[in-house]
């Protein structure tokens, strides 16, 4: 998948081809200011002040409290993003926007809106990390409560998408009840396999910090019934025995190769004959294919967990070396750029 500059017009397309349109500065203006509008127009209630039904720039800003003067090329800026709609002197939104933009929508994105507010700030350590090789620690570096809620909704929100493909690969023995979800805060993915697997309960192992809003969002997403919480670190704290399954849903890429190895034995030793344990993360690109945007994606996570992604090949000898059988990758293009690898206790 590309993201760039795309022309409109004969015009336009001719320019771009004479090499007379200034790239550069419009790949570093124009989504810079996009998406700080798209964060702006979530925490400020303009998606939802639209929702329901075409208003004026001055209508907008008097129902959101906000500034009138500003409002009109930010309503216009949002429809150059394809967010909003303009008829005559009105605005109003877009399938896109009622779709994920809105709160309480189809596939709401508006926690991973709020959660961007913290991207920003981590992206303002990539010089550092390619001057160090050292990024930061997402999790150590958050100490807002309030960042914490909005991680974890995006989160949350994103599984939406992923959650029924992982489910589908993951390979449950008939009668299985016991599932560990390691780092899995919100349950969505252990959610899923359970629905498919029932009578399968999962039981997630997550961060102290992560507990109280993982609970919360388990709850107001309807699967708490087959999701319990648990606080702990899965490279210190006992796994416990006996599990049917073991996940770790974007989990490895915050660890070390050296930690993958330490947690695939741990597992090993914790799951039940028969058992499958399943990892599912971005995955490393192959450097021999071509470039794309899963790349900025690897450096990202590079970026925020200081340690980095891995391709499904090294994932598969983690659990080769720890003893697991019949170990597979699976890839989809319901969840581009990832990857599941699975394997089970013989």
């Amino acid at each position: 998948m590309r993201y760039g500059v795309i022309p409109t017009n004969v015009p336009e397309r001719v320019a771009l081809a004479l090499g007379v349109v200034p790239v550069p500065l419009l790949d570093m203006f124009v989504p810079l200011v996009l998406s700080r509008c798209l964060m702006a127009a979530v925490r400020l209630g303009v998606f939802e002040t639209l929702a329901g039904g075409w208003l004026t720039p001055a209508e907008v800003a008097s129902r959101a409290g906000l500034d009138e003067a500003a409002m009109l090329p930010f309503l216009r800026t949002l429809v150059v993003g394809g967010y909003l709609r303009q008829r005559g002197a009105k605005f109003g939104l877009t399938r896109l926007s009622r779709r994920h933009m809105v709160k309480g929508a189809e596939r709401d994105l508006t926690g991973y809106a709020a959660f961007n507010y913290a991207q920003w700030h981590i992206l303002e350590s990539l010089e550092k990390l390619l001057e160090t090789g050292h990024g930061i620690e997402i999790h150590q570096s958050m100490q807002d409560p309030a960042e914490w809620a909005a991680y974890q909704r995006g989160m949350l929100e994103l599984s939406r998408f992923e959650a029924p493909w992982v489910a589908k690969v993951v390979p449950v023995a008939a009668g299985a009840r016991r599932l560990l979800d390691i780092g899995g805060s919100h349950g969505a993915y252990g959610a899923a396999i359970c629905r498919k697997h029932p009578p399968l309960r999962a039981t997630v192992l997550d961060l102290p910090a992560a507990i109280d809003h993982a609970r919360a969002l388990a709850k107001e997403a309807g699967h708490d019934d087959v999701v319990e919480h648990r606080a702990g670190n899965a490279l210190t704290d006992e796994l416990g025995s006996g599990w049917d399954v073991v996940l770790l849903s974007n989990v490895v890429h915050h660890f070390g190769e050296a930690q993958c190895r330490q947690v695939a034995r741990r597992v090993h030793a914790a799951t039940a004959a028969g058992g499958a344990i399943a990892i599912y993360d971005a995955e490393l690109p192959d450097p021999r294919t071509k470039a794309d945007f899963n790349d900025g994606a690897a450096l990202y996570f590079r970026l925020c967990s200081d340690s980095r992604t891995y391709n499904g090949r090294e994932m598969e000898g983690w659990l080769e070396d720890a003893g697991f059988a019949s170990v597979t990758s699976h890839r989809s293009v319901a969840a581009p750029g990832s990857v599941v690898v699975t394997g089970i206790k013989r």
